[in-house]
């Protein structure tokens, strides 16, 4: 005699092969669950550092602007103090000194608390006497730790020198004791305690009722949240909506994989049940072996994908990052969130699959034997209408999200509505496909012979019936258009705006304005070996004008600069004669808010410091109108004006045009020699610490991105393998009529890559469609899509599905077929 614990282990050993492959599948989407969870729960917390060491650790800045000539007083600093919700004040002082002869320095007054470290990347605590300088001001300098630096005619030690953080800009800043800088001020120093402050705040506090707090303090006062900054709102908005697109798509992966689980796990269990109900068992019985089974098959998925994530986790993804030459990424996961995730799917797996169970346990073993899902694709009014205003209601929000434009509230509403198009589209597209497929079925005859139609006949009844794994390579799809999309679209942006900043392959600023950098030293580089060409610019200087003998007047920055050599390299159009030396190029913006155009005349005035009024310089045409590329009220003119202007004029900037940036280089490095301050610029190295910088933010992307085409590509083959395979009685009576072996492969092919391109060319089209829908949240940006990484996956999924269906299909050919009909 057999206990019910016995007879459940025998029939699931005699179903091994469909057990197997529940349990594959259940580990495959708890992989599929944990690795967005991972994503999720890193890609956040990154985001949270980023913004943390960009602004450090204040969650308000209050104080008064410079040009307020307002400041925090010791009685301000002793209200902030006292107010509820705020645990740590930190005053902060901000000046203009003079260092080491060179006026206008950024200067900060600083306390030795973590607030202000944190916002200014120092560590060492600051005595009188002491300085803390930026990476650059060393540079320029040639300073070391430990050194003198002469501020305000007083010497310092330097205590530290500041690195920049990854990426970011070189400043030249002095950090000093708050007392030191307050000693400088015109203002008393006994009441000046600060420009700002560096407030921080208890976590359970109300920002809102804390600013109308410091408003009573002094209405004048401006309060800063570094959290509703813009620039960290739409980084955060940007992360949101990635990560719901992402969440909703492996939910739907994940979901489709289940249910197909559960179609194969109740198909057998339905065998199962009809057989021992025949047997006499009663239903009590039959639900706990049955109950018994569902509990190993859930069980064993949910610890297999368990172990199987935590090893690609920890293991596989850091090592895959490693050999794509990636920066390494945070792969923390929380051991409560893998908990849930996997509870999650274990009740509701098993509470669907024990509901239906208990549903065909009422029935009768014929009844239970004849029962039939319908499998028909019908389109009724009542569909027709759900859609109809699921789709207008998408259209609404996605129009109200384009007028309103109020940040995260239009980018919700944007969102909303694009899933919602996208859920209509994707609703509808199987009706398309039923309708294609019968409209097709005679030109495929014709073209491809009597086995792919054959084949294609049969795909009618089975659409719905393997929806879920279209759906699946759907989901795929969907993750890799709008990823990959904003990986290239980003990463493309970066690179154009560097292009931008680069007008030529290498820059030298001159940020000293050293006068004895010249025009001699430029012509010398122009005759280095590597060099096509070089450009000189001046440092700006204001100047008045007006236009065409009016009384109108402007009072735009001008700078000298090789107006030859800009009209070469713009291609420009030039008025006139091109007279140079009496010409000017404007920028569209100077042209446009004075109504100026090509061919115009401007008096150009200086204003004279020793007798206090502006003389007339010179009359200069407009030349030509600059393209969009140089912004701001600018006027350049050329070099030879140099001799004409008292204001002081010196070489700003030289831009160098060559084809071997690494010969240029070597060949300028007699310029640090003669000029130790200069600062030499080239694109490729930026174009390098930019991806370096990129790839940093977004390795753990391509990570989880490979993980989830590999594990949907794992999961759909699996679940194809066992549609196939359960269709083995049909094949083998096909065969008894007639079809070939290589037809009978033929078929297989036909039906398997049938389903497999309709879910990756219905998966572009809702991926194109998604990522266009939400372009519409920034329409500043265009979209770049990655066609060749699409490429790629889509002939890879294709060959993989396409080699192991051809090796089943020729097993399945090569099978006795009375064993085939009898089993």
């Amino acid at each position: 005699m057999f206990n019910l614990r016995s007879v459940s282990l025998k029939l699931l050993r005699a179903a091994s092969a469909q057990v197997l492959t529940s349990i594959g599948i259940i580990a495959i989407s708890i992989c599929l669950l944990m690795t967005m969870g991972v994503y999720i729960w890193n890609a956040n917390a990154q985001m949270e550092e980023e913004m943390r060491a960009i602004f450090g650790d204040a969650d308000m800045l209050v104080g008064y602007d410079p040009q307020q000539n307002q400041w925090v007083t010791d009685g301000m600093l002793d209200q902030f103090e006292e107010l509820d919700g705020v645990s740590t004040v930190s005053p902060v002082l901000l000046s203009w000194t003079t260092v080491e002869g060179e006026s206008n320095v950024y200067t900060i007054g600083a306390e030795n608390d973590n607030l202000v470290k944190s916002r200014y990347y120092f560590n060492e605590d600051l005595h009188n006497g002491e300085a803390v300088i930026s990476r650059r001001m060393a540079e320029l300098y040639n300073k070391a730790l430990g050194d003198t630096i002469v501020i305000e005619q007083q010497p310092f030690k330097i205590k530290e020198i500041v690195t920049p953080l990854s990426g970011g800009n070189e400043l030249k800043i002095v950090i000093l004791p708050r007392q030191q800088v307050a000693q400088w001020l015109p203002e008393n120093g006994q009441e000046v305690a600060a420009l700002f402050t560096l407030i921080q705040t208890n976590g359970s506090v109300d920002h809102a009722s804390l600013t109308k707090s410091f408003q009573e303090i002094g209405s004048s006062l401006r309060i800063d949240i570094p959290s509703e900054y813009e620039i960290v709102k739409r980084n955060f908005q940007a992360l949101a909506i990635f990560i719901i697109i992402l969440s909703a798509f492996v939910l739907l992966i994940t979901a489709m994989l289940l249910l197909s689980t559960f179609q194969l796990v109740f198909y057998k269990l339905k065998d199962q049940l009809m057989v021992l109900r025949s047997l006499g068992a009663t239903g009590n019985q039959v639900g706990k072996v049955i109950r018994f089974q569902l509990l190993i098959i859930i069980g064993s998925g949910s610890v297999v994908g368990t172990c199987l994530t935590m090893l690609l986790i920890h293991r596989w993804l850091p090592f895959l990052i490693e050999k794509l030459q990636l920066p390494a990424a945070k792969t923390d996961m929380p051991v409560w969130l893998m908990a849930c995730i996997v509870i999650g799917v274990f009740v509701v797996l098993y509470g669907i699959s024990v509901k239906q169970i208990r549903k065909s346990m009422k029935l009768l073993p014929l009844q239970i034997a004849s029962e039939k899902v319908e499998l028909d694709i019908k389109w009724t009014k009542r569909k027709l209408l759900i859609i109809g205003i699921v789709f207008v209601l998408a259209c609404l929000l996605i129009l109200v999200g384009i007028a309103t434009n109020e940040g995260g509230e239009s980018a919700l509403q944007i969102l909303i509505g694009a899933l919602g198009i996208c859920f209509v589209v994707l609703y509808c597209i199987p009706f398309g496909f039923s309708m294609l497929l019968k409209a097709s079925l005679q030109p495929i005859r014709s073209l491809f012979g009597k086995e792919a139609y054959l084949a294609c006949q049969q795909l009618m009844p089975q659409i719905r019936k393997n929806m879920p794994i279209v759906l699946g390579i759907i989901g795929l799809m969907v993750i890799l258009v709008f990823g990959s999309t904003l990986f290239k679209t980003v990463q493309e942006n970066e690179r154009e705006y560097l292009g931008h900043v680069f007008e030529t392959p290498i820059i030298i600023e001159n940020e000293l304005n050293d006068e004895s950098l010249t025009m001699d030293t430029v012509e010398k580089i122009r005759t280095l070996p590597s060099i096509e060409d070089v450009y000189a610019k001046s440092n700006y200087f204001p100047m008045k004008t007006t236009i065409n003998d009016s009384r109108e007047e402007a009072f735009p920055d001008f700078q000298l600069v090789d107006l030859q050599g800009i009209e070469k390299k713009e291609h420009l159009p030039i008025a006139g004669e091109g007279d140079f030396s009496q010409g000017i190029f404007v920028t569209k913006d100077f042209a446009s808010s004075n109504q100026l155009t090509v061919g115009e005349t401007l008096d150009v005035y200086e204003y004279g410091e020793d007798t206090g009024a502006y003389r007339l310089l010179d009359t200069l045409e407009v030349l030509a109108v600059l393209p969009d590329t140089y912004s701001g009220e600018l006027v350049y003119a050329d070099w030879s004006m140099a001799p004409k202007v008292d204001e002081p004029v010196a070489i700003e900037t030289i831009l160098v045009e060559t084809k071997d940036i690494d010969a240029a280089l070597d060949e300028l490095s007699f310029l640090k020699s003669s000029w130790p301050s200069l600062l030499i610029k080239d694109e490729q190295s930026s174009i390098e610490e930019s991806n370096r910088m990129f790839y940093q933010r977004w390795s753990l992307f391509v990570g989880v991105l490979m993980v989830l085409i590999v594990a949907t590509c794992l999961g759909v083959i699996q679940n194809l393998l066992h549609v196939i395979y359960s269709k083995r009685g049909d094949y083998a009576i096909q065969r008894l009529v007639g079809l070939s072996p290589n037809g009978l492969i033929k078929l297989i092919l036909t039906q398997v890559l049938s389903f497999v391109l309709y879910g990756l060319i219905v998966g572009v089209i809702i991926g194109v469609l998604l990522s266009q829908l939400l372009s519409l949240v920034d329409n500043e940006s265009g979209l770049l899509f990655d066609v060749q990484m699409l490429f790629f996956v889509i002939i890879g999924f294709v060959l993989a599905v396409m080699i192991t269906f051809l090796i089943q299909g020729y097993l399945i050919s090569r099978r006795y077929l009375a064993g085939e009909l009898v089993e």
